[in-house]
């Protein structure tokens, strides 16, 4: 399915001509990504964790073809992201956190028929899709303007709008941040629902708890290197609990030989 093989991404600082012009201080190359290996197989849900400047964005970026790594490659079946972007792209759902991908002065129903459209659905075959998908996502009879819809609805709307075209991956780059308890449990619920269907599935997130919870497997970044890989059952056997284990392994300084 996904696999990200050695990957490395260095952000090059600005020429000095160009320096006064772009909002930065650096002045050196800054390494955002080390040799980043891990794979995405489908029906499971790979949890990616880190603290804040970890590269899990830099990271994400990469595979939805936002950015392109400094070395190393990322296949997703028989498709190379580099080689075949579009292709590539149209395998990807991807969910972006604080609303960020929809239209809120259009209703629910508005904003899948277009994003259907704008995928390569006919406009029948857009709003067949968006029927189905405001069922699965229960907004069934909830549809109005975004702006009106709770943060978890928006959520709903913003997964199924990543489902128009049934893609076999599906990228949510911290989806549950602003949802309370109960909507953060809903989430969790539709996703290994989708894994259960065969779907490959790569959250990134802050709330330990959660991917404890809903993952199959962690995927732990440090300093922009892969400090763990594995099922939270493994990161805990030391009988502590996978959430302390995680916060355990996030703030403890690398073992060094």
């Amino acid at each position: 399915m996904l696999h990200v093989d050695h990957v490395t991404k260095v952000y090059k600082p600005p020429p000095p001509l160009l320096r006064p012009f772009v909002r930065t201080a650096v002045k050196e190359p800054v390494p955002a990504l080390k040799d980043v290996s891990f794979q995405v197989e489908r029906g499971n849900i790979v949890g990616l964790v880190g603290p804040n400047g970890a590269g899990k964005t830099t990271i994400i970026r990469v595979i939805t073809t936002l950015l392109t790594a400094t070395s190393g490659t990322v296949t997703l079946d028989d498709l190379h992201v580099d080689r075949d972007g579009y292709e590539f792209r149209r395998r990807i759902g991807l969910v972006l956190s604080e609303d960020r991908g929809l239209y809120w002065r259009l209703t629910g129903r508005q904003n899948l028929d277009f994003f259907g459209v704008m995928a390569g659905l006919s406009r029948a075959a857009a709003k067949r899709r968006t029927t189905e998908l405001m069922e699965e996502v229960g907004l069934a009879g909830r549809d109005k303007l975004v702006f009106g819809y709770s943060a978890g609805m928006r959520t709903r709307l913003s997964l199924a709008r990543a489902l128009l075209i049934d893609p076999p991956l599906l990228v949510l780059d911290e989806p549950t941040r602003s949802l309370d308890p109960v909507a953060t449990r809903e989430v969790g619920d539709m996703l290994r629902g989708l894994a259960a269907r065969g779907h490959a599935v790569l959250l990134s997130s802050h709330r330990l708890d959660e991917v404890a919870d809903v993952c199959t497997k962690v995927v732990a970044l440090v300093g922009g290197a892969v400090r763990f890989e594995g099922t939270a059952a493994e990161l805990a056997a030391d009988q502590a609990g996978p959430t302390e284990a995680l916060v355990r392994l996030l703030t403890q300084e690398p073992k060094t030989a």
